[in-house]
């Protein structure tokens, strides 16, 4: 298996090389070298199982979140005080 930072290298000479050719540029020996090594990553199935191993699984119902997920749901008991103050402070209209 070829390393992460080599893979990115080829992934991203591909990319180059694909934009020089569209745009009608000489593409230097090294990036078609490089892009070309990716396509036989891609093809031999080394690329997809690169792209497996590095992700991540989701999170299943009743795990804990990580620390720097955001909720914009209902807000704690904690905060829930501080979250209907301005509605309990607001003047109500007397009728009369």
């Amino acid at each position: 298996m070829v390393a992460d930072d080599a893979i990115k290298a080829r992934r991203h000479a591909r990319e180059i090389v694909g934009e020089m050719r569209r745009r009608g540029m000489t593409v230097p020996p090294l990036y078609a070298r490089m892009a070309h090594e990716f396509e036989d990553l891609v093809q031999s199935g080394d690329y997809a199982a690169w792209v497996t191993a590095k992700q991540h699984p989701t999170r299943v119902e009743g795990q804990r979140r990580r620390a720097d997920s955001f909720d914009l749901g209902k807000p704690s008991r904690r905060h829930a005080a501080a979250w209907d103050a301005p509605l309990a402070a607001t003047p109500r209209a007397v009728s009369g």
